[in-house]
């Protein structure tokens, strides 16, 4: 399993590529085009239940921390996470 530590607060994420269909388009939290959130960041005390949708880099987190509906549209809240002790398994 990949894993990472947010610099900030100390905690360890795990994390993994979202299945076929799963991922969502947003914008990064600077603002700018949509992009890809395409790994899922598991956020509760047991892997499968309780995650957020992210991207995942080399040293930053972009992940969608909350949802909001206006005008019958669902927008995405995201934020950057500065990452350490990053673990991505490599797949062949």
């Amino acid at each position: 399993m990949n894993s990472f530590t947010n610099t900030e607060t100390g905690v360890t994420f795990q994390y993994e590529r979202c299945d076929h269909g799963e991922s969502v388009l947003a914008p990064p939290p600077h603002g700018g085009r949509n992009m890809v959130y395409g790994h899922k960041v598991y956020v509760g005390d047991t892997i499968g239940f309780g995650w957020r949708h992210a991207v995942v880099l080399a040293g930053v987190v972009y992940i969608i921390t909350d949802e909001r509906e206006e005008d019958g549209r669902t927008w995405f809240v995201s934020e950057k996470w500065k990452i350490k002790n990053h673990i991505a398994e490599v797949v062949a």
